[in-house]
């Protein structure tokens, strides 16, 4: 190469160079820099679909998805890199600094905004901190110089500003080395750039309102966390709670006060548009007497081996628990003490239940956290990419006829959640959504496209039914395409009957069976009793204890099936405790079915929810006579009865299991009849199980309770008796001497001690909480655990023994 030739590059490289400042000096736009290389989280590559995000002053870029794990760009001529476009306002004050995010955290790495310039640039985020996290790049010039050949080749260099450039010849050899793998393969100046087009906003800068709340449920006082998720830049929230009460900041904590279903609206705006979201039922608030799982934990962090007390704080009256502990193991008793062995995060789970069968839950997600050498796997909260909706406008006809403003038109796509604030929409008369640029329109977004939509529709006199979309040439269509930001306009049509043959011109049938005519109503009244199992018949049929007593607040539904007989008196809310329709009039106070073209001699059925209750339940329908003494005999009963217009009836209902067959009297024991009561279960001492070898005995003041498994020692680990192998703790006495549920009292004697410590007892079946004493029940098998303490009360076996009368020792009780 001669020196002519490097004299040549030179001075074009110095004349790109100075054209260059020329630009950025004038004010035209800047180039845009160009960024790729690796990714990773806490030292793992990011797995593909990460988004990468490049923000100057806070406001973001350029945007990048990871198509490849651990990989973004390339630095080939036609390799996708990460474009950081600066806007007029980020160069104001000379030089812009980049920050880069990795599904929203911050990564270590950040540098200065260079135009034009393409750079490999590791990323990471997690771990520890890299030894240089400013990342300098060099000022590098592009510049092309013809090659011996038709071809012009770029050459790249990388030249400091300040260098001296000399006109001394440069080897060949270095420079290739030179050469630099990748420099951005936009040509420094396009015609374009001179008068460059508006850039218009794309789908990140739309403003799009979101948010969640923390809790969704629980009891009056309930305190919510709000958090906004709102994309496109909001300055300004609005926010309704649903209960008379609003807010301006971004994130507010509020307090519902009273119970009750609550719809929470929150509305954005910045200087250019404005979104809302609205959740329907959102927050559920329960009073304090309603069955409502919660719970605590203490300690919640620590090393292994972590011993964590739950205490369930639920309200209303449970009966039954369910406890899951994140780590493959759980528990049914109300206050489990759990110990954890791994390291790791542990989401916890409460179920609980009551005597009706109300059921509630309670989820406390990453609770437990146990320390140890196992790094945990970051949790990441991905950045909203919204997707570029179709928006749907047009009319709507239902049996021919235009739809009632009201009215609603719904998407769906079957698989898919695409209900939104745009979806479902409401109708002015026979139309649906309105053109223009900010008018309503039905939106379908966030799913693949060409996925088929389907549209339903409803109004005040019609239930949600799918539709026709009818064509121009007057052929019908069951779904069309989602086409991401395409406006697209429907003719939506409900039939009475699915057209078998599409007609070249279709024709809207009128419906020929019921015309919407309202049948004769009838009216109902009565009275509701729900078992509570004292119930029962004697042998001449009388039933007893069966009074009405369904509460006030409880509810009655009249149901036919096939046909919508709810209204007004349909379902019937109580006023008075057991009996309903007390009214003089024919139709004042009472339960009145009335639907459309009810054939006569339908069959009603009646469902019953007492107030409290989750859901209904079918009720009998009894058929009663009452004798001179006023008592219920229980003559037969049915599930329904029939539908007949302009009539009052009186039901007598009943929920709940039948009283069919007379309960069998327990016979008096003898006095020798007493047997036996059997117990077993867990026992453990000082906070540890009972070891083999260790003693458990039950005593009754005054009373010999001594035999030969009373005491039993421990054979099992933990366990005190043996259910399969009947060898278990027994209280066998004759029938003079106890009665039936009096008090008994156990104790432990752990090898080693002297002492036999008295134990505290419960029933792990019960919702009761531990008690010193547990009745005598002869005849039965409990399941009982039992816990004590070197604190608790003890005594020398001899004491024990001089408490009770008439003991029989064996010759050798040494260990008693």
């Amino acid at each position: 190469m001669n020196t002519g030739t490097v004299a040549a590059r030179t001075a074009l490289a110095t004349l790109l160079l100075f054209s260059f400042v020329l630009i950025c000096s004038a004010g035209a736009p800047a180039l845009p820099c160009e960024f790729y290389g690796t990714v990773t989280i806490d030292g793992s590559p990011a797995p593909a679909g990460t988004i990468l995000s490049a923000k100057i002053n806070d406001a973001e870029r350029g945007r990048y998805v990871l198509e490849e794990a651990g990989t973004y760009g390339g630095p080939g001529t036609f390799d996708q890199r990460l474009k950081v476009v600066a806007e007029e306002g980020d160069l104001s004050s000379g030089s812009a600094q980049i920050t880069f995010w990795i599904d929203g955290q911050k990564a270590w790495q950040e540098t200065a905004f260079q135009p034009g310039v393409s750079m490999k640039l590791d990323l990471s985020v997690g771990g520890d901190a890299p030894a240089v996290t400013n990342v300098p790049s060099s000022d590098t010039l592009v510049h092309t110089v013809p090659e011996t050949g038709t071809e012009t080749n770029t050459i790249i260099q990388e030249i400091p500003v300040e260098a001296e450039i000399t006109e001394e010849p440069i080897p060949e050899q270095q420079v290739q080395t030179d050469i630099q793998p990748v420099i951005s393969d936009m040509p420094p100046q396009l015609p374009e750039m001179e008068n460059p087009v508006p850039v218009t906003d794309s789908p990140a800068d739309v403003l799009i309102a979101d948010f969640v709340g923390e809790p969704v449920s629980g009891i009056v006082p309930l305190t919510v966390t709000f958090t906004d998720l709102s994309t496109g830049g909001p300055t300004m929230w609005a926010w309704d709670f649903g209960d008379g009460t609003t807010d301006t900041v971004a994130n507010p904590v509020h307090q519902y006060m009273l119970p009750g279903s609550y719809t929470v609206r929150l509305t954005v705006s910045n200087q250019d548009s404005s979104a809302t979201q609205l959740k329907e039922g959102y927050i559920t608030v329960s009073d304090s007497g309603t069955l409502h799982a919660d719970f605590t934990a203490q300690p919640t962090s620590g090393k292994p081996p972590l011993t964590v007390k739950f205490t369930d704080t639920s309200s209303g009256s449970p009966t039954m628990y369910a406890w899951t502990f994140g780590d493959g193991t759980g528990d049914m008793v109300a206050n489990p003490t759990h110990t954890y062995t791994s390291p790791g995060k542990y989401t916890v789970n409460l179920t609980i239940a009551d005597a009706t069968g109300m059921s509630s839950t309670a989820a406390r997600k990453d609770l437990i956290q146990v320390e140890g050498a196992v790094t945990p796997v970051p949790t990441l909260t991905p950045i909203p990419v919204p997707a570029v909706p179709q928006t749907f406008v047009g009319t709507v006809e239902i049996y021919g006829k235009p739809i009632q403003s009201g009215g609603t038109v719904e998407a769906r796509i079957p698989g898919y959640d695409i209900s939104g604030q745009f979806n479902p929409i409401k109708t002015a008369k026979g139309v649906f959504g309105k053109t223009g640029t900010f008018s309503p329109k039905l939106q379908v977004q966030g799913v693949p496209a060409d996925s088929e939509i389907e549209f339903w529709v409803a109004d005040e006199m019609t239930r949600m039914v799918r539709a026709y979309i009818l064509q121009d040439d007057g052929t019908y269509l069951w779904t069309v395409p989602y086409q991401p930001g395409k406006e697209t306009q429907l003719r939506l049509v409900v039939l009475k009957n699915p057209p078998n043959e599409i007609p070249p011109i279709p024709v809207t049938p009128v419906p020929t069976g019921c015309a919407g005519v309202p049948s004769i109503p009838m009216s109902i009244q009565g009275d509701v009793r729900i078992t509570d199992g004292t119930e029962y018949l004697d042998a001449d049929g009388t039933c007893y204890n069966c009074q009405p007593n369904i509460k006030i607040g409880g509810m009655i539904e009249a149901r036919i099936e096939g046909h919508d007989v709810s209204g007004p008196e349909n379902p019937f809310t109580m006023v008075s405790t057991g009996y309903f329709g007390s009214g003089n009039s024919s139709w004042a106070d009472k339960l009145t079915i009335q639907g459309k073209c009810l054939p006569e001699n339908s069959n009603i059925t009646f469902w019953v929810k007492d107030d409290g209750w989750p859901r209904y339940t079918q009720a009998w329908v009894i058929n009663e006579a009452i004798d001179d003494n006023e008592t219920i005999s229980v003559l037969g009963e049915t599930r329904e009865i029939p539908y007949e217009g302009g009539i009052s009836r009186t039901v007598h209902l009943w929920a709940g299991p039948l009283p069919t067959v007379p309960p069998t009297p327990t016979p008096t024991p003898a006095p020798s009849a007493w047997e036996p009561q059997y117990f077993y279960g867990k026992a453990e001492f000082n906070g540890y199980p009972l070891r083999v070898g260790d003693r458990v005995m039950a005593t009754r003041e005054g009373i010999d309770l001594s035999n030969p498994t009373n005491p039993v020692s421990v054979l099992k680990f933990g366990e005190y008796g043996d259910l399969v192998g009947k060898e278990m703790l027994a209280v066998d006495v004759p029938y003079e001497s106890m009665e039936q549920r009096d008090p008994i009292t156990f104790w432990i004697k752990p090898q080693d001690f002297e002492y036999w410590y008295k134990a505290e007892v419960k029933n792990p079946l019960s919702s009761a909480d531990w008690s010193d004493t547990y009745p005598f029940t002869p005849g039965s098998i409990t399941n009982l655990d039992l816990r004590s303490n070197d604190r608790a009360d003890f005594m020398y076996f001899y004491d024990i023994v001089e408490t009770i009368s008439n003991v029989i020792l064996p010759d050798d009780y040494t260990g008693w």
